[in-house]
């Protein structure tokens, strides 16, 4: 199953998740991961595969602690490569983690969550109105330190949300900046944020070459 096929309205999104954690990564509505986990790990999860095909992903936070927001996702496609196995995660909806409850007997962990916060996702952004101007400003500068040549055409016509989704997920990012853009709600502050950011990370790029 993929995105364009999940029904919101007659597919109610679990308010009990099983949760994985991902470090240094985030899933953003829309936007796809690959999850490498260990073969016993996938084996913890197989039955909420089978049953759902649903599970939160959310990044470790210092110490055993974990953020409390993260993105359900369902599972497109699974690899199984000797003792590891690779999910192909595609983002549904963020969610707030209400309450952590005790892991099960084959150590998988579960949360109580809720979408309310995050029901934008839910909800068909191809209508909304970003500017874009000074995000692509920023992009083009950022391809031309690192003498890429993007496809224009394509990121032109990327709907608002999955552009931002995308750039969140492919950029490097420090994991808290990822965690600041997935917590944020509305899409033209992200546009904002992760603008700054990357004209931010092309400074600190010329800035190093310039020395050098």
């Amino acid at each position: 199953m993929n995105i364009e096929e999940f029904d919101f309205d007659n597919n109610k999104l679990p308010e009990i998740l099983p949760i994985l954690k991902v470090k240094s990564a985030v899933l953003m509505p829309k936007a796809q991961l690959p999850v490498c986990i260990l073969q016993s790990t996938y084996e913890e999860v197989a039955n909420e595969v089978i049953e759902n095909n649903i599970i939160g992903i959310v990044q470790p936070n210092i110490g055993l602690e974990t953020f409390k927001i993260g993105c359900a996702g369902i599972i497109n496609e699974i690899h199984k490569i000797e003792d590891e196995v690779t999910i192909i995660m595609q983002g549904l909806c963020r969610f707030e983690i209400i309450e952590s409850l005790p892991t099960d007997r084959n150590g998988l962990e579960r949360a109580i969550v809720s979408y309310i916060k995050y029901n934008v996702d839910i909800n068909s952004n191809n209508d909304v109105i970003l500017d874009t101007k000074p995000l692509f400003n920023a992009l083009n500068k950022y391809f031309k330190h690192f003498s890429i040549s993007p496809n224009w055409a394509e990121i032109e016509k990327t709907s608002p949300q999955l552009l931002i989704s995308a750039l969140v997920m492919a950029c490097p990012l420090h994991p808290s900046e990822r965690q600041s853009l997935l917590e944020t709600v509305d899409i033209q502050d992200q546009s904002n944020m992760i603008t700054r950011m990357i004209e931010i990370n092309s400074f600190e790029r010329f800035k190093s070459r310039s020395l050098n």
